[in-house]
């Protein structure tokens, strides 16, 4: 591992020390369960950890968002994950042990970078100056104006408040296990051997396995260190394919491809025509100008920090200052840029002769900065009152009210519903990954009512009921809910009953025949058209004319766990059954002991053909894909190139041992 601590009091203390600072300013985190954010989206990966406590990470299905999605749409699984044990280890909430894990992770992050430059400049003043910035200044918000508003500028912790305020939780931890990856592949590079090279494909699938950015982070800072150290590409693209055939189960192809096809609909998307590119040809062209300057540098530590702070400067300043985005979501990338920057900042001081000064003013600014976040922490890390929040009286009612079926949840009241309740809902407030594209359409068009003008209601209601809803939850103008998402409020008012109304927040019913999301219906009432947008509802009125027909028979349907249902109908062979969960490939199903036919309708709904006369029962369950089988094979194979390598490689250090020894005999 690193360098023998015992022989080094040093680094251990000062680890210690910047593990205290950082605990110092933001302890409330260690114990908050409820934060006063829950109009961030900290409660998906919330729900999530919740989920993977309760049923543990081995299902295939997640029911809870979007009518449902394979388990690796919802979000990267380390984080939840990590929660879920501490939950289960410690018995708290599963929201306390978000947090918990969260505070810890924030503490350990100028820890991490500490290691990494320690290791790489065997400079602990570089390191620890690095470490330091990093814990308590923003620089990002000084060079980017508007990142100052909320996070009180230069002085303000703009990590901490981008975890907060906007649930940024996973990406904080991504951060965190960005230096080790790059520390152990530059000691792969350097050093060549299978321990650090494993080490280094452990590392990067953990961070990809944390966050999406995580994975543009280690693809930038393995180049710009390749480009410093003049060498190493060849292990940087086998750590990184190692890296991906390992965890390709939790990321399949077909999923980086649904992410490569959705990022437009994250703000941000590089695809901005001509001056997008032109504009990505001139950073190319500073970078090789700025490569080719950076060769007279004798510190790779200070090329490195060069390269990789362009990159990560240039990302969010040309989102904010020149409206010119180089990476899909690219404003996202402002704790990156601190990173580099405060690398830099540390290289930058080790060139001053004067170093006892340069400490001193240091070490004197970083006690009155402490100070200064330690209370500016106070006033953000606020817990709350869960129960006396407008979001949690609604979910709650809903929860009690309406056991086991499905509402649409609308503003951030959507957020925390599934961290209180098992019950599905329409959206989840996380959707880039969500595989169902017209529900995304439907609950734009519910929210919004753009273009529908007199017809507003009408298909909104239309789009309700073909998705199972059994209520609606609609914050007024008055409303404590944060967002307003329903832009016409009133426009159900007369038109479905009111279930629950208070202050100025109201929850409607929506007039379902049955409560079963498994429906018996005549084979020319499936949506056959895919609709063009959300007004184009024609192919969704058979539909819904069908789920309200009483002449049809009701089907039942018994989950037996999140992956796995029995519907039971009485059918006609010119009858299928509609059930109104997302499509996706890992769908099987059988009847009778014969398997049937399964497919998906016009608006991404699972239609299932049992072709039954009488009395039928249909066995349903969602397993692995071709695709998947593929994939956990590969990843076998990379678990075991790794074990092997290792084997191998404590084989021939014994061999050299003996030959050593004998030699010295």
């Amino acid at each position: 591992m690193f360098r023998t601590f015992s022989s080094h009091r040093q680094p251990i203390l000062l680890s210690v020390a910047l593990l205290a600072v950082n605990a110092f300013i933001c302890r409330e985190l260690f114990s908050a369960e409820f934060l006063n954010n829950l109009s961030s989206n900290e409660g998906t990966g919330t729900s999530l950890a919740r989920f993977f406590e309760r049923y543990g990470t081995g299902q295939g299905w997640f029911p809870w968002f979007n009518a449902g999605m394979p388990i690796e749409n919802v979000y990267q699984p380390l984080l939840p994950a990590l929660a879920a044990i501490a939950g289960n280890l410690s018995g708290w909430p599963i929201a306390r042990a978000l947090h918990f894990v969260l505070a810890v992770f924030y503490c350990l992050g100028p820890v991490t970078l500490f290691l990494f430059a320690w290791e790489w400049s065997e400079s602990l003043f570089i390191a620890f100056i690095a470490a330091l910035a990093y814990s308590l200044v923003s620089p990002a918000a000084l060079i980017i104006p508007i990142l100052g508003l909320h996070s009180s500028g230069l002085w303000g912790g703009l990590r901490l408040y981008n975890m907060i305020h906007y649930g940024e939780d996973a990406h904080n931890v991504a951060l965190v296990l960005l230096p080790l990856a790059l520390l152990f592949l530059r000691r792969a590079i350097v050093r060549r051997n299978a321990s650090n090279f494993v080490a280094t494909a452990v590392l990067c699938a953990s961070v990809v396995l944390t966050n999406a950015f995580g994975a543009v982070d280690l693809a930038i800072g393995g180049l710009c260190m390749v480009l410093a150290l003049n060498r190493g590409p060849t292990i940087l693209v086998s750590a990184g394919i190692g890296a991906y055939l390992w965890i390709s189960p939790l990321l399949p192809p077909s999923l980086i491809d649904l992410m490569r096809r959705d990022q437009w609909s994250a703000h941000g998307s590089f695809n901005s025509g001509t001056r997008a590119w032109l504009s990505i040809f001139a950073v190319l062209a500073v970078f090789a100008l700025l490569w080719l300057a950076g060769r007279r540098l004798k510190s790779t530590l200070e090329r490195f920090s060069l390269f990789f702070a362009l990159w990560m400067c240039l990302i969010p300043m040309g989102y904010f200052l020149f409206n010119v985005t180089l990476t899909n979501q690219a404003n996202r990338y402002q704790l990156e840029m601190e990173m580099a920057l405060c690398l830099c900042f540390a290289c930058l001081c080790a060139r001053i002769p004067w170093r006892a000064p340069v400490i001193a003013t240091i070490l004197l600014a970083a006690v009155w900065q402490t100070a200064v976040l330690r209370h500016y922490a106070r006033t953000l890390v606020q817990p709350v009152d869960v129960t006396r929040t407008v979001e949690y009286k609604v979910d709650k009612w809903i929860d009690r009210n309406l056991p086991g079926q499905r509402a649409m949840i609308s503003g951030d009241a959507e957020f925390l519903y599934n961290v209180l309740s098992d019950n599905p809902q329409m959206s989840g407030g996380h959707e880039p990954m969500a595989p169902n594209w017209e529900q995304r359409v439907a609950v734009y068009t519910i929210y919004t009512g753009t273009n529908a003008g007199a017809h507003d209601a009408e298909y909104s209601i239309l789009w309700l009921k073909a998705f199972g809803n059994q209520a609606i939850y609609v914050p007024g103008e008055k409303s404590r809910e944060n967002y307003h998402p329903v832009v016409h409020p009133h426009k159900f008012d007369g038109l479905l009953p009111v279930l629950w109304h208070e202050e100025d927040d109201t929850i409607f019913a929506v007039p379902q025949l049955t409560r079963s999301l498994a429906h018996v219906i005549p084979k020319d009432a499936v949506v056959a058209r895919e609709p063009i947008h959300g007004l184009d509802v024609d192919p969704v009125r058979p539909y819904v004319a069908a789920l309200d027909d009483p002449a049809l028979p009701v089907a039942e349907i018994r989950w037996e766990g999140t992956s796995r249902a029995v519907i039971h109908a009485p059918m006609k062979r010119d009858q299928v059954i509609s059930l109104q969960v997302s499509y996706a490939p890992g769908w099987r199903a059988s009847a009778g002991g014969r398997k049937i036919p399964i497919r998906k309708d016009g608006i991404g709904l699972l239609v299932l053909e049992p072709g039954c006369d009488g009395d039928c029962d249909v066995r349903l369950e969602f397993g692995p894909t071709p695709e998947a089988w593929i994939c956990r094979v590969l990843s076998l194979l990379a678990t075991f190139a790794m074990i092997a390598s290792l084997a191998v490689a404590r084989i021939t250090r014994r061999q050299r041992s003996r030959i050593d020894t004998g030699n010295t005999a």
